[in-house]
């Protein structure tokens, strides 16, 4: 190359929150490494790949593009390529991709850490390896720890809105179909959104009766589901920035393979439709949803025990045999996965998270907060938070 910034055209989706976190990923590497020569612009996940591509005289493409087509005529011609889209047996490309397997053990590990034994996965129409791999290691994983499981396959063009009353109606049937209580993955947030609307239809109490849990964690569509859809974090923005120093080396000479290079995924971010602990006793049932919604109040044993109709001691030897610990530390709990959400996703002061979370004092929160976590709340912030 010249005394120049290389010329570099990404082709990744501007639409969908995945795509917009592996733009923030080869941000970040270009500021540590760049500058680049950045070809950007506005597109859907499955735009055309622009057509000068096939002509394009750059240095490097990182492409989401569905068609590879103008990707592999640039790549005949000298031009670097990275893909973050296809698993493919024999990829063309560096391919750059969230590993599958633990995407789905992390989610089954999730939902069996709240009790259940009975699991449901949505999958998408046509199977593509992706979701393959996910539904046999997820249904793999829970059979080895007891559990069974149910495929629901929706028909082509569910997300199509001539379709989706009929497609609706089959989820529900499904649905009613499961044992419960039942914990179910989705392939993406969109078809967690449709679950958890399908539930409401059909009279099914979330997260108490099916859980739902989803992958990619598009903060706008997981609020905008009823309730809050929980989901993993496939950390896109570590996807982008490995992509980058790919196509950085390899537009500095470096011969890398064409292959599937698989990265750690994030965890499940826990919202309501699967903040639940799956348990049959009802009156213990009654006191784990009081705790639920009355966690980051000012609640206290007795309350909780008022609230299940048993009497404190009783509630507390049923609720301990039940979930292996008392009902104010599962209290704690949750209010620690709160002041962990607002630390990351705010920028609340300290006073203010300590009140959206139950405590009276902030000093308080910050002791039982370093007892927990091993390090400040302060800290927590500067290595998680959204500033980072």
């Amino acid at each position: 190359m010249e005394n120049r910034p290389p010329h570099v055209a990404l082709i990744v989706e501007t639409s969908k929150v995945y795509g917009r976190e592996i733009l923030l990923g080869i941000s970040r590497y270009l500021t540590l490494h760049g500058p680049w020569s950045i070809f950007a612009q506005e597109r859907g996940q499955d735009d055309d790949d622009p057509a000068w591509l096939a002509r394009w005289k750059g240095d490097g493409i990182i492409t989401r593009g569905l068609n590879h087509s103008l990707c592999r005529t640039a790549q005949r011609r000298g031009i670097p390529v990275v893909s973050l889209r296809h698993l493919q047996e024999a990829p063309a490309f560096p391919t750059v991709f969230p590993n599958q397997r633990l995407i789905a053990m992390r989610i089954a590990e999730h939902l069996m850490s709240r009790g259940f034994r009975h699991f449901g996965y949505c999958g998408v129409a046509g199977g593509k390896r992706w979701e393959r791999d996910r539904f046999a290691v997820f249904s793999a994983h829970v059979a080895q720890h007891g559990g069974d499981c149910c495929e629901y396959e929706p028909p082509g063009g569910w997300d199509q809105p001539q379709n989706w009353e009929r497609t609706q109606a089959s989820l529900i049937k499904w649905l009613h179909a499961l044992p419960k209580p039942a914990g179910v993955m989705t392939a993406h947030d969109s078809q967690g959104v449709q679950v958890l609307d399908a539930c409401r239809r059909a009279g099914i109490c979330v997260p108490d009766d099916v859980a739902v849990v989803s992958v990619d964690n598009d903060p706008v569509l997981c609020e905008l589901a009823s309730p809050p859809l929980s989901s993993l974090d496939q950390n896109a923005q570590k996807l982008g920035y490995e992509a980058a120093a790919l196509l950085d080396r390899m537009m500095r000479g470096e011969k890398i393979p064409a292959a599937n290079y698989f990265f750690e995924p994030g965890a499940v971010v826990v919202r309501q439709s699967s903040d639940v602990i799956a348990v049959k006793d009802a009156q213990v049932s009654k006191a784990i949803r009081f705790i639920r919604e009355n966690a980051c109040r000012e609640i206290d044993g007795a309350l909780i025990a008022r609230a299940s109709g048993l009497s404190r001691r009783a509630l507390e030897k049923k609720f301990r045999a039940l979930t292996g610990h008392t009902p104010m530390e599962q209290v704690h709990e949750i209010r620690l996965r709160r002041v962990k959400q607002l630390l990351v996703e705010t920028d609340y002061t300290l006073p203010v998270v300590a009140e959206q979370s139950g405590f009276d004092y902030h000093e308080y929160m910050c002791r039982f907060f370093k007892k927990q976590t091993g390090t400040s709340p302060g800290e927590y912030r500067r290595r998680y938070g959204k500033g980072k």
